[in-house]
Order: structure tokens, then sequence, then C-alpha cells
């Protein structure tokens, strides 16, 4: 498109990498222009040398046939030029978007808790020359000191909503056939885009064919807008996006997303079409904008005469109150007839199934571990276990970063789900939290603890038992202490071993109770030894250990 343009002609014959180098290199002095021409929209943070970082910019002429300093500067020159001689508009947008999210997902980061996008660091050069490509498409940034020899290119406020809506709209790993987001910063921007969401309605009519009514509903972000069609059917609402041009309902499938919607994507071979939609429980589950514009259809709908007052009322109970769910997935919290809590999601979509595993395994947790799924009948249901639960609080404070972030929203979701359930079900979620909370949280091996110090351990599962072998001093006397978890035939946990002596009988007491908080019971037995046993407590508490958390875990529920 560049090379069509006066005094850039020269473009359409560049046909390598080394001949985009040397292009770039001759039209460097065009790129040194837009900068300065986007710094009044540039802020500079304390301690960023604006005159020493434009100076290293326009010295990086003469360094661009150094491949390193190529890769880093030459994609946003050229969206500069871009701007320049083609203006701001969805197209150059998408391909502004495209080479921001190279840029995000390398060594950028999005926080929508923060309000922020960094979309490069580096070189100070390299930070002053992002800060004029985000403000040439319109995104107010700064460009700050991020190390002595860093700096960082940073949106935030609206400028950080509009980046991060363009990010997730036109950014990888969103890749043919595969609409899940697989990223954790994409995840941040889905979050971050909605506060720039732009939602209306227009065009409310009524069709001949049946009497159906249609509206038009419009949603924006970040200057990228998409018409889908509403329609008031029978016995649903309906959302709908359909074209020939997969691309084209990829972005509306991917604009919805941002709106709450887990839309379908499907593909109609008969019409050549690929098309994109949802109904009304899935639109009851949107952001209270959507959900704001599609109850205002209805109403005037019924005012016109055209939809029955009591379905209207049905649809509007559901779009007024909306449906709690997560990730667009709504989850059943309640108390079984048993007492117990229960935490599900059921579908007859193999690949809405497919999502909920996948984000639980992106929580860390372990199928048949943690959480069990299960089909019948064609429909998929997976169950998040107690000991999924407890878990699940242990990462929100152990685990990687991103596992801490996801695991702890997960855990808000399912607290806020209780509340609305009750105060029985709230108490059963606290009390397996509380349990979680310490799971883990200890090292068994190192520490000295009232005269205890375990040296080593070693786990082994064989014919339904657990085998824990540990090696400790205990009060200045070296032992090894092979513990058995076993069950018996109601499903009751226990723990034991067997040691000789009085003085190795008071040693191995006193092992389990430092460890555990609480005493086990010692039974002097004919043969001479003496049975170490522990119960379904001390288990748990030994549990908290990480050396020992996730064998026993898994040992727990098999």
């Amino acid at each position: 498109m560049l090379g069509t343009k006066a005094g850039l002609e020269d473009l359409m014959h560049v046909k390598s990498w080394d001949d985009l180098k040397r292009w770039v290199a001759g039209h460097w002095g065009e790129v040194i222009d837009a900068v300065k021409k986007q710094l009044k929209s540039v802020e500079v943070g304390s301690g960023f040398d604006l005159t020493r970082a434009l100076e290293e910019l326009e010295g990086l002429k003469s360094r661009l046939a150094d491949d390193k300093i190529a890769r880093e500067v030459i994609a946003p020159a050229l969206l500069l030029i871009q701007a320049e001689r083609l203006g701001v508009n969805e197209t150059t947008l998408r391909y502004f978007a495209t080479v921001a999210s190279g840029a995000i997902g390398g060594d950028g980061s999005v926080s929508a808790a923060e309000g922020k996008v960094v979309s490069a660091s580096g070189k100070h050069a390299v930070a002053l020359h992002w800060g004029a490509v985000l403000a040439a498409y319109g995104i107010d940034a700064e460009v700050k000191r991020a190390g002595r020899d860093a700096s960082q290119a940073v949106a935030s406020g609206v400028g950080a909503a509009r980046l991060a809506g363009l990010y997730f709209l036109y950014g990888s790993p969103l890749f043919e056939g595969d609409e899940r987001i697989i990223n954790y910063k994409l995840a941040g921007a889905v979050k971050l885009a909605a506060e720039g969401l732009d939602i209306r309605w227009e065009g409310l009519r009524r069709r001949t064919e049946g009497g159906l009514v249609a509206a038009d509903l419009i949603i924006s972000v970040g200057g990228v807008a998409v018409k889908y069609n509403v329609y008031l059917r029978e016995n649903a609402i309906e959302l709908k996006f359909q074209s020939k041009d997969r691309s084209r309902v990829e972005l509306a499938a991917r604009l919805l997303r941002i709106a709450g919607v887990d839309a379908e994507l499907e593909r109609d071979s008969s019409r050549d079409v690929w098309r994109v939609y949802a109904y009304t429980d899935v639109l009851a589950s949107a952001s209270e904008e959507l959900r704001a514009a599609l109850a205002n259809i209805v109403r005037r709908a019924v005012e016109h005469g055209w939809v029955d007052e009591e379905k209207a009322r049905r649809w509007l109970e559901k779009l007024e109150g909306g449906v709690a769910a997560w990730e667009g997935k709504k989850f059943m919290v309640r108390l079984s007839g048993s007492g117990a809590l229960e935490v599900s999601f059921r579908s007859t979509s193999r690949k809405s199934v497919e999502d909920v595993v996948r984000e639980f395994k992106a929580m860390g947790l372990e199928e048949g571990v943690h959480f069990a799924v299960r089909w019948s009948e064609g429909l998929g249901r997976v169950s998040l276990l107690a000991e999924g639960v407890r878990r699940l609080k242990w990462v929100s404070i152990h685990g990687e970063e991103e596992q801490r972030r996801r695991a702890a929203e997960f855990l808000k979701f399912l607290e806020e789900r209780a509340k609305a359930k009750g105060a029985e079900v709230l108490r059963k979620l606290e009390s397996l939290v509380e349990e979680g909370r310490g799971r883990g949280a200890l090292r068994l091996v190192g520490p000295e603890r009232d005269g205890v110090k375990v040296l080593d351990v070693k786990t082994e599962e064989k014919d339904d038992k657990l085998y824990v072998t540990i090696k400790a001093e205990v009060d200045g006397a070296a032992g090894e202490y092979k513990i058995t978890f076993y069950r018996e035939r109601r499903g009751i946990r226990y723990l034991r071993f067997y040691v000789r002596g009085e003085e190795a009988v008071a040693r191995a007491v006193k092992l389990i109770e430092v460890l555990t908080g609480e005493r086990p019971i010692a039974v002097e037995m004919p043969d001479g030894r003496t049975t170490i046993k522990g119960s379904g407590r001390h288990i748990d508490a030994i549990a908290r250990y990480e050396e020992l958390r996730e064998a026993i875990e898994r040992w727990s529920n098999r």
C-alpha cells in the first residue's frame, strides 16, 4: 500500500530483508520527522533523557545493517510512515495492532488491575520510537526509565484500554480454528479493553416474513466496529454476524469476547459463509452494556406491540439480572444432599467442556485429583472437587504469577456465587479455602522445629497405599521412619509405622506431633514392636508441606 504513494514508489521493488533495511535507512529522515511531530503527545517520565534518546534514534540510521537493531526498529518505522501517508483507519489499525502485539507479547505486559499496557522495553531510543508510534495511532503514551540501560513505552487509562482492545482483536495467538484465549496477556487485555467498549443499537424493524423482529447492534473497541443482527425469535433472542470473509467473522467473535460473550464460530458449507452467534442465556452473562442494549431493543419491540409481554418479561429478567458466569461459562455452586460443596459446569458442547478443562489445568489443577470430567448421553460435566478448591487457594498464594492471578479471580467468582446461594454454601466454601491456605506453605526438609529436623523425604504409591520415608534427627538422634498411608473399608484414612524400644517410641511420637501439631496413638504389640498410628487429621496436617502435598492429594483422591 505504501508503495503506491508519491515518493515511496521504490518500496514496490523491495524483494528481500536486506533491501528493506536499505530502504528504511534511505527514508530514516522521514521517520525522525514523524517521531518529532508526535512528541507533543508523548509524556516524558522522570529520569528519561529525551534529548539523548532522540540523538540515539537519529544515529540508528547508520546501524540498520545490523540485524539486531533492524529487528527492533524497522516495523515501528514502517508504522509511522503508514500513519503519515495513509492516515488512521480500520485497515491501518489492523497492521498497527498486529505489529504492536509482537512488542506486547514479547517484552511487554498487560495489567488490567493497574490499567496499563507496556508495549515495548529496551533501549531508550527504541522506547521513544514506540512512544511516537502509539501517539500516531491515537494512544497517549509515556516513555519512562525501567533501569539504568532500559526504558519503556507505557499506555495507561483510556489509551491502555484502546491498545488492549486492538491487541486482543488482531494480535496472536488467536490462530485459525481456535478462538480460545491461550495467552494470559490476552486474558488481561480482554478485561482492560472492556473499559473502552462502545455498544449501541439502531434500525428496529419488523420483517414481513413471519413477523420476525430485528435490529442492528454495533460494538466497537479502539476504533474498530462490527454491526451484528439481533433477532427476537419465537423462543429466544439471537445475536448473529455472518460473512464469507472468515477473518471478519473472527473479528466479530473477538469483539463479542470483549463484551463478555463466549460465542460459537461455525461454517455453513451449504452457503459458503462463516457465522458467529449467541442466544438468550449466553447473552445474559455478557457485559452490563451489552445486556442493557438488548433489553432496550426488547422494550421498544413491546411498545410497538411486536413481542408478547409475558415472553418479553422473561427475557428482561435474564438480561437485567444477568447470569453469573466465569469466562462466559455458567457454573453451578450449591450444597449436595450430604452437605458437600458442589461446583460444576455442564454443556453439550465438547469445545466448551474442553475450554473449562484447559482453564483448570492452566490454574495448576490436575484432572482426577482436583477436578473430574464425565460424559453421559452427550452431556459433559466438569466438577471441581473439594481438593480442587483447597488447591486453588494454595495456588493463589504460592503458584506462579499468572496462576496466582487466575486462581484468585476464580475463587473470587466462587465466593460471589456462594454468597448468592446462602450462608451455608458460603461457610462450606470458606472452610475449604481456609484448609487450602495452609497446605504446602511449609518446607518439610531443612528447618529445625522443636528438636526435629527432617533431612530427606521420599514417596511411593503402590496397591492403593502411599509410602512415605522420612529421614530425620529427633533430639539429635538420626533415624529413618517408613510411614504407610492407607484406607479402611469405609474410606477413612490413616497412617501408621512401627518402631522398637522405649526411646525410639518417644522420638517417633515426637516426630509426628511436631510435624502435625497433634499427638499420635502409640500401641505396644506382642512381638515387642510399637505401632504409631495417626488419623485423617494427621494426614491433612502433613499435606501442608510442599514436598508431600501433591503425593497426598493424588493418593487421597484415588
